[in-house]
């Protein structure tokens, strides 16, 4: 184990007492824990630039004051008793060991008051996860994923473990991005204006960091998607909430705000989350006209349009008209697997080079393995027929989700959306809280989601209660228990 001690060769403070502070002050304040092995005193010398001499003093004396201990043909390590600890268990008074880490207050960004939010606990793994938006990873291709990683790693590893000159991302891949969004989406685009990122929350960030100063206006769906909310807020924007109906965000709402010079619009018209609706053909025209007249930007979330069920498919907004105002964002975390954090940003030819500067500062650039595996698979043909699969089992699972949700509920539950994507949502109308529902659906074994309302754009109705249920990942079984256990604890 190599340790690293900050020396400062020109304090008066001599090498070898900076060293015994350091290693002391390490060990009480726990940063070298009981049984830790330091490393031998000539390859320690060697790292610190001194002499051994210096260092062997040194743990000599630790050795004497009971903070280090030799094992014959082992090497040195530290005590798990240490002699504070000894005269604290007898009640002995001494005095206390100075304060290594003094609680000094520190003044956090913007961005760091934002994001300093507590963290979620973990769920037990006996709780049934209707919040995971995901797919169904079991039913990923994995032998086949594996041969074609063999086989890129046979061919070249060493050119897949260097850094890479493609700074926008693997060509390969941005090609059969363009031609497969081109066929699906209607998106009108080149290779040269995707950009690979790490996943479509990357996108969103940068998109907001590009963009935005603080006081801008960005309107978003309410309700909407929270993470996309928390990311502009922590760019000290301002969130300008609009409500969205049967036919999505409501454009004339939007319009109403023209004081406001908005700069960014956010919005996931294919299928928008949580409500599931889609925004119709009528306010896609109107949003780009308007969007072009004020000079602001669309970023479109087309997060998981690929799965609609008997339903046609929509073009993007992104493709409607020439030139359109549109930043076109897509993720293959839902189409594939999670853990693949691969996403890509269509952009308007003059937007490419400040993107690629910003994914240069973020990360310097996605996995190099990943995207040339991921353009094999989708050169080869093989993720439309997975996106098919796929498609027909996720469709009999919403249908099973929902008809077992109104087979215990009855008229006291309406599922809301399009008959599309990987979640829906589900209007309760019982005499509960949503905080109260929620903790006991909870304590009954399920997890759901709570809809996200941006400050101040809450319209909760007395006798109803909203929840967001993921249902791609679920099995049928898990479907039907939770289903049955929400009843139990809800219908009260």
């Amino acid at each position: 184990m190599e340790v690293a001690l900050n020396l400062d060769p020109l304090s008066p403070i001599a090498l070898y007492r900076q060293i015994y502070d350091g290693l002391r002050d390490g060990i009480i304040g726990e940063r070298f824990e009981g049984g830790t092995r330091l490393p031998a005193s000539r390859a320690f010398a060697a790292s610190l630039g001194v002499s051994r001499i210096t260092v062997t003093e040194c743990y000599e004396r630790l050795i004497s004051e009971g903070y280090l201990e030799t094992r014959r043909g082992s090497g040195t390590f530290v005590c798990s008793r240490l002699p504070e600890r000894d005269l604290y268990a007898s009640g002995i008074t001494a005095e206390a060991p100075p304060q290594l880490h003094a609680d000094v207050p520190m003044r956090l960004s913007r961005y760091g008051e934002i994001v300093n939010a507590p963290i979620r606990p973990p769920t037990p793994p006996e709780i049934i996860r209707c919040d995971r938006h995901g797919p169904d990873v079991s039913l990923f291709p994995n032998k086949l994923w594996a041969r074609l990683w063999a086989r890129r790693m046979q061919e070249g590893a060493e050119n897949l473990l260097q850094y890479t000159q493609e700074y926008s991302g693997n060509n390969d891949l941005r090609v059969a991005i363009a031609q497969y969004l081109r066929k699906s989406r209607a998106v009108v685009c080149d290779p040269s204006q995707v950009i690979i990122t790490s996943g479509s929350q990357q996108a969103i960030y940068l998109t907001a960091r590009i963009f935005l100063d603080p006081s801008d206006y960005v309107a978003l769906e309410t309700p909407g998607y929270l993470f996309a909310g928390r990311i502009f807020a922590s760019q000290s924007a301002k969130l300008l909430p609009i409500p969205v109906d049967r036919h999505g965000m409501q454009v004339s709402q939007l319009k109403k705000h023209r004081e406001k010079s908005v700069k960014l619009v956010y919005i996931t018209p294919s299928h928008q989350y949580p409500r599931g609706v889609s925004l119709s053909i009528s306010r896609r025209m109107e949003l780009l006209d308007w969007a072009k007249d004020t000079g602001t930007l669309i970023f479109e979330d087309d997060y998981d349009s690929e799965y609609r069920y008997n339903e046609r498919p929509l073009p993007s907004i992104q493709g409607m008209v020439p030139d359109a105002p549109v930043l076109y964002v897509g993720t293959f975390s839902k189409l594939l697997f999670p853990t693949l954090r691969l996403g890509y940003l269509v952009v308007p030819p003059a937007l490419h080079n400040v993107f690629t500067g910003a994914k240069l500062l973020c990360d310097f650039q996605s996995s190099s393995i990943d995207q040339r595996i991921l353009a094999d698979f989708m050169a080869e043909g093989h993720l439309e027929p997975h996106v098919r699969k796929m498609r027909i089992i996720y469709g009999n699972r919403r249908a099973l989700l929902a008809e077992s949700l109104q087979k215990h509920f009855g008229r006291k539950v309406t599922i809301l959306g399009d008959h599309a994507g990987m979640h829906f949502l589900a209007d309760f109308q019982i005499n509960l809280s949503e905080e109260d529902a929620f903790a006991r659906a909870l304590a009954a074994g399920v997890r759901v989601e709570r809809v996200y309302w941006p400050a101040g754009s809450s319209v909760q109705r007395p006798g109803h209660v909203q929840f967001v249920f993921a249902f791609a990942s679920l099995s049928e079984n898990n479907i039907l228990l939770a289903t049955e256990r929400l009843a139990q604890a809800l219908l009260v």
